[in-house]
């Protein structure tokens, strides 16, 4: 399936977009820095376009491509580091404002806030001819989504944060307190809301990979389950359901495949490409495969040979329930059969497992084009069983945990009371979702975070590390922000 690809344009720097890029199959012409000025720009839908397309770009190599990954995974103790102390320090539950992984967690999605709100502005300003009603609407979507999908992201990891919804410049000012975090997420919520109104259901295939309804009701129906408004909650997962996109690929494995990207079980998805750019950050590509590849292998086995970097432990490999499919389209261990030709032993690992579902197989490219996913259908049905659980319907929400139970191949489940059903909708994440950008946030968010890592790995989470700490950077430079409590 073809997927939105994103390629350089060349703009000049007096644009705060930094760098822009375009959609399509070829790189597209590289126009002369010196012919373009901010006040010769945004005057065309290509033009509009190049700029929401920049914002898109941020969600790449300093996003998605690792710092959420780990900010996501490693703190639960499921994912085991092998090198970077960065990761260790995760690992362990030292959460430090130095921490770059952290740092990069702020930075990354303030980028897009920033480039969204350029965006915005300059839709609202445009004149009329200066680009079409069609495309003001869409690309006006497109930016809300991504600045309410960026809030999103600041508000669980850091709680408040300095809200900012206009265009920056020069003489804008660098002292911005926190907003407290209730008043983030109503953002979010608004720019979400305002998103699905004016996003299409689907796009063609060149345009693959954008920002639709269905994510902005996806990340909509979870913003109202951080503000515990469950009506609303459920309206945004009906709504979702109802457009009629969405469903389970039926092989669990499938629905990660470089082959089946953008796929019906897909709510929203970083996009990469094919890379060959050397050592590096590519910013099109990624280094995911390497990471989960078992250290030493073979490149007739994985990129680079393989990495050994992140690694299953013993605990989350019991956590799959015998004859759940799941776990063999997740994770290798000694018995199984080979994958893409390698043969797993312990002794390629510390735990003796390995994970593969970034990892699939040997790659020519330097840099991965697997598109990482951030909200798949199966995590929207668990989060609506939920979100009925605490509407006092727990016997509808396992309609919908046993949907996907079913597609691992596990029996259904009896309903049970609403303590039980939590613990089953938990548990399906937990293994649902392995590997992928939630994780640790639906632990914090529940109250959960702390019961679970004392129970699975015995370590103590103190009551202040349900976010992460402010990066020292920014109190270096922002002096009206405060550290988070307890760091």
């Amino acid at each position: 399936m073809k997927k939105l690809k994103i390629f350089k344009i060349g703009i000049a720097a007096a644009l705060s977009l930094l760098i822009l890029y375009g959609c399509g199959e070829k790189f597209l012409e590289t126009v002369p820095q010196n012919a373009i000025t901010d006040a010769s720009f945004w005057k065309s839908d290509k033009d509009f376009e190049a700029g929401v397309n920049a914002a898109y770009f941020a969600l790449q190599w300093d996003a998605a491509s690792f710092p959420w990954y780990a900010l996501a995974n490693m703190p639960t103790g499921d994912l085991k580091p092998n090198e970077n102390n960065d990761h260790f320090n995760l690992e362990a539950l030292n959460f430090q404002s130095t921490n770059g992984e952290i740092r990069s967690g702020w930075a990354s999605n303030y980028l897009i806030v920033t480039r969204a709100n350029l965006v915005i502005s300059r839709l609202e300003k445009a004149a009329t001819g200066e680009v079409s009603a069609e495309m003001k609407q869409r690309l006006g979507g497109e930016a809300k989504f991504l600045r309410g999908f960026a809030y999103f992201n600041l508000a669980r990891m850091f709680g408040g944060v300095p809200l900012i919804t206009i265009e920056q410049s020069a003489s804008s000012p660098t002292d911005v307190a926190k907003a407290p975090v209730e008043q983030v997420w109503q953002q979010v919520a608004k720019d979400l809301t305002e998103a699905a109104a004016a996003l299409p259901v689907k796009y063609d295939n060149a345009n693959l990979g954008r920002a639709t309804k269905g994510a902005a009701l996806g990340y909509l129906a979870y913003t109202q389950m951080y503000l515990k408004d469950w009506a609303k909650a459920a309206k945004a997962s009906e709504d979702l359901v109802a457009l009629g996109t969405y469903n389970l690929v039926p092989d669990y494995k499938k629905s990660f495949s470089v082959n089946n990207e953008n796929n019906e079980e897909s709510v929203f998805e970083v996009q990469y490409r094919d890379s060959q750019l050397g050592w590096g950050p590519s910013r099109n590509g990624h280094y995911m495969p390497q990471q989960l590849a078992p250290r030493g292998i073979g490149e007739e086995y994985a990129p680079y040979g393989g990495w050994g970097n992140q690694i299953p432990t013993e605990q989350i490999v019991k956590a799959f329930e015998p004859g759940d499919k799941r776990r063999q389209a997740q994770i290798l261990v000694e018995g199984d059969s080979a994958y893409f030709g390698f043969k797993m032993e312990k002794k390629w690992t510390t735990t003796g497992f390995a994970y593969t579902k970034w990892w699939q197989g040997p790659d020519k490219n330097d840099h991965s084009k697997i598109n990482l996913k951030q909200l798949r259908f199966s995590e929207v049905l668990l989060n609506y069983a939920e979100i009925l659980n605490e509407s006092g319907r727990t016997g509808d929400a396992y309609t919908h945990i046993n949907r996907v139970r079913a597609r691992a191949g596990l029996a259904a489940k009896t309903a049970g009371t609403k303590a039980k059903c939590m613990d089953d909708i938990m548990q399906e994440r937990r293994v649902e979702t392995l590997c992928e950008y939630n994780q640790w946030y639906q632990l914090t968010r529940t109250g959960l975070a702390a019961a679970f890592l004392k129970k699975e790995y015995n370590r103590d989470l103190k009551p202040n590390q349900s976010v992460f700490p402010i990066p020292q950077s920014e109190l270096d430079i922002n002096k009206a922000l405060v550290q988070n409590p307890g760091y």
